[in-house]
């Protein structure tokens, strides 16, 4: 069995608390990236929602804009809601 002395344990902690400690700040800086680019995709959407609203000009009927809408809108939305649950915190 190896004879760890007093100082050596408080060097291996503190190295251990340091490295969990920039682990932390790079997910969380992840997540703020990740909710950066989530702001971006939903106003890239709301810009295609007010262009499919001038697809009825172009002579499409209810049921076909409906289908386009949800193709359209189905992935994005569970994009935002796995992003969500990426934000989620969890009590360690």
């Amino acid at each position: 069995m190896t004879d760890l002395s007093e100082n050596s344990i408080i060097e291996i902690t503190k190295e251990l608390s340091l490295y969990s400690y920039e682990m932390e700040d790079k997910r969380e800086q992840s997540l703020l990236d990740q909710a950066g680019k989530m702001l971006l995709a939903m106003s890239i959407f709301t810009v295609a929602l007010l262009a499919f609203i001038s697809l009825e000009a172009c002579g499409f009927s209810n049921k076909q804009i409906l289908m386009i809408s949800a193709v359209t809108f189905l992935p994005l939305g569970l994009s935002f809601l796995l992003s969500i649950r990426a934000l989620w915190r969890h009590a360690y």
